[in-house]
């Protein structure tokens, strides 16, 4: 039996080897979807072209190798891609070839698409205009140009900054999810702030936007962070009779106790304003409570996250400066009370 040519053996392995041409599409699809999360769309853009010109067809669960499958939508992150690079045709190109959207949701195609074919007429530059009217034989001053409006530029960094924002707020909520929280208050408002500012990311035209989705992106990570699991109440023990030392020493903090009872309520349920006036009026009463400075320090910097009023974090500093003077947290802030942020922001006054 004759061998056979080199070139037929080759052809013969490659016919018995399925998928050796697309090997590696899983690999630039995974490496695009990592530019997406940090905001890099030159490089999701040439990523996803890769996996592409390896593997167009799309689907919700395409084999990769063995048993893995992936969400491969790459059509749609290079729309997206796109459209932040500025090529608004390409964007609308892609945004209309794709079948759905991949692991990480950065809006609905429509939208999307409604965007980038709103940029794209404003980009295109105006038909011209063929003047019809007769000689005129007087002089006529020159015709000013109109002014055309100054379309804003928004900062690419400043819209990674937001997404990154964005994205920390969801894992904020799953975990306040997993730890049964979504009974609270907290979680509650942590949702609505984070559905707001997803709806504003994708619909940002300008940088005063990015930097609300990125205030009410901070504010539900906090409140997620503060949300807390219900707790299963029990039949409380008998307590044993109250001598008249601490009758006399209840009756006499009495009042001072319930205002401090209602700026805690107001502090936890989220509604900042009403605890940082309650608290303020409470340092007056107990002026050498670190409790009360620490808590008086929490609101007002949820105030800053919430708002961007640099006046709230210098307020939220100088309470927790006067916390720690008072020596009551030499370890920070207790985790039970107090999100990350706000202990990180106690900690920075160390400094």
């Amino acid at each position: 039996m004759r061998p056979l040519p080199i070139a037929a053996a080759v052809l013969l392995f490659v016919a018995l080897v399925p998928g050796v041409a697309h090997a590696s599409w899983y690999d630039d699809y995974d490496a695009g979807l990592n530019a997406v999360r940090t905001g890099n769309w030159s490089v999701a853009a040439q990523k996803m072209t890769s996996a592409i010109n390896a593997k167009s067809k799309e689907g919700n669960k395409e084999r990769a190798y063995g048993t893995i499958f992936y969400n491969y939508h790459p059509h749609y992150y290079r729309g997206v891609a796109y459209l932040n690079l500025g090529k608004y045709r390409e964007a609308i190109s892609d945004l209309e070839t794709t079948t759905g959207i991949g692991p990480e949701n950065l809006g609905s195609i429509e939208m999307l698409l409604q965007m980038a074919k709103t940029k794209a007429d404003s980009s295109s530059p105006p038909p011209p205009v063929t003047d019809t009217r007769p000689p005129v034989t007087t002089t006529q001053p020159p015709v000013q140009p109109p002014v055309q409006p100054v379309i804003p530029r928004i900062d690419a960094g400043l819209r990674s900054r937001a997404q990154a924002a964005v994205v920390e707020a969801k894992q904020k909520i799953q975990a306040a999810q997993q730890r049964k929280a979504t009974g609270s208050s907290q979680y509650t408002s942590a949702l609505q702030n984070f559905t707001q500012a997803n709806s504003r990311l994708a619909a940002a035209k300008s940088n005063d936007d990015l930097n609300e989705v990125i205030a009410m992106a901070d504010n539900a990570s906090m409140l997620a962070d503060a949300a807390a699991a219900a707790v299963v109440t029990t039949t409380p023990p008998v307590p044993p009779p109250t001598t008249r030392p601490a009758a006399a020493t209840a009756a006499i903090l009495a009042d001072p106790s319930r205002r401090v009872r209602l700026a805690l309520e107001s502090y936890f349920r989220g509604d900042f304003d009403e605890a940082a006036n309650s608290f303020q009026k409470l340092t007056s009463e107990l002026p050498n409570n670190g409790w009360i400075w620490a808590f008086l320090g929490a609101s007002q910097y949820s105030q800053y996250a919430f708002e961007a009023e640099p006046q709230y974090r210098d307020a939220a500093i100088a309470a927790f400066k006067k916390a720690r003077r008072l020596g009551r947290f030499k370890t920070g802030l207790p985790s039970k009370y107090f999100s990350r942020r706000i202990r990180k922001a106690y900690e920075d006054t160390a400094g």
